[in-house]
């Protein structure tokens, strides 16, 4: 394979510089989740440029440039890029570690150059140091419970090939090839090819991987509660249904417990609404790591919660309300360091002759809960242990159908 090796680098400088400015200019206005990683990526892209334009000018200017720090721009370049990649990803950064790499690469090239003068060694470090990129890289993309995207997927496979022709270059050392158009060693001549393609493979399923968390906080939104993270009222719904028509046509149980935080108004009152959402927050996380992940927690709106329990009899979704309540009391929340009492009214129902279908079941499961408010709250009221004809339905639970 030959390779004009000027022509190489000078068309990666173009493609890297082409594609920066693009990225640039499309991922304005980005939410600040994902706009501090693209933009640290940008940042490496177009830092490319410059060392492949120093690398084309090998022999035309003086070796400080196309050699020291054209190498150690190109390293720092990656390590831009992999340290996007780890922001991205919310994995530990390692600014010192990658400095030091970029350090290494200049102190490093320029003893092979005036000192030690030898182009094998040159070669050995540089891509020893890129390999060594690519390994935090990957490290980002990995998830540890999970299947990664395909974006990812496609990253790291990119990854993965630059690493082995960078290690083949290492094993196998090309010919010493002047910087002046002399045709390259076939080797040479593939890494030079996969380094001008690099820029746009490798941002294009960054960007992929972009798309995939922007419409995944896209769906987040249409289905979670913002405040809490918990489904809302919405959504509740949708799974409710789908949750009723798998236990009837299983013949399994269904149940549903509700949640009221008592005197919730009097916490916003006397502390304010910050201390209000916090006490949601914490009553929301308290529920979610008692529950199964099987459970759907939801929050109906202001301070009331309901999760929904397959494959769960009376009995037991008893046994967990009451479980449940106890923790939510003895959570020790506060404010500002002062104690605040967090406590709970609860009613549990289960699918059966009395509540048939789903929305028979949440009206019986909201009436236990304001029995058990009635009651003197902080407690557990089931629906089976309510005279159905002595209760009297809300207007608003009579409409729901």
């Amino acid at each position: 394979m030959h390779l004009d090796i000027p022509t190489a680098m000078n068309l990666a400088a173009t493609l890297a510089l082409l594609v920066g400015l693009g990225v640039a200019y499309a991922a304005r206005g980005y939410p600040a989740e994902v706009a501090g990683p693209v933009r640290v990526w940008v940042y490496g892209l177009l830092l490319q440029p410059v060392p492949y334009v120093l690398f084309a000018l090998r022999g035309d200017i003086h070796d400080l440039f196309s050699i020291v720090f054209a190498n150690g721009l190109l390293v720092a370049a990656f390590a831009l890029q992999m340290h996007a990649l780890r922001l991205f990803n919310a994995r530990p950064a390692r600014v010192p570690l990658f400095a030091g790499f970029v350090a290494t690469t200049l102190v490093g090239e320029a003893l092979l150059t005036w000192f030690w003068p030898s182009l094998p060694l040159r070669i050995v470090l540089v891509s020893l140091v890129i390999i060594l990129l690519v390994g935090f890289g990957l490290s980002a993309l990995r998830r540890r419970h999970g299947v990664r995207t395909r974006a990812e997927q496609l990253l790291g496979g990119i990854f993965v090939v630059g690493a082995g022709l960078l290690a083949a270059r290492v094993v196998v050392q090309p010919a010493a090839v002047g910087f002046d158009g002399a045709p390259a060693a076939t080797l040479q001549g593939i890494v030079f090819t996969y380094a001008a393609l690099m820029p746009v493979v490798a941002t294009s399923a960054f960007m992929l991987m972009v798309g995939d968390r922007l419409a995944r906080d896209v769906n987040r939104l249409a289905t979670r509660d913002p405040l809490t993270g918990v489904y809302n009222r919405h959504t509740l719904a949708e799974l409710a249904n789908r949750a009723y028509v798998d236990a009837i046509r299983l013949g399994r149980p269904l149940s549903i417990v509700s949640f009221d935080i008592d005197h919730f108004k009097r916490i916003n009152d006397e502390f304010g609404h910050e201390a209000g959402d916090a006490a949601l927050c914490r009553f929301a996380g308290i529920l979610s790591e008692n529950l199964r992940g099987s459970d759907i927690l939801a929050r109906m709106g202001g301070e009331e919660f309901i999760a929904l329990l397959p494959d769960t009899d009376e009995a037991a979704a008893r046994t967990l309300a009451e479980t449940l309540r106890q923790r939510i009391a003895d959570s020790g929340f506060e404010v500002s360091g002062w104690p605040v009492p967090l406590r709970a009214s609860i009613g549990v129902g289960t699918l059966d002759a009395s509540a048939p279908g789903v929305g028979d079941l949440l009206r019986a499961t909201d009436v236990a809960l304001h029995t058990a408010k009635r009651a003197g709250r902080n407690r557990v009221v089931a629906a089976s242990q309510l005279d159905a004809h002595a209760c009297e339905m809300p207007a608003a639970l009579a409409a729901m159908s």
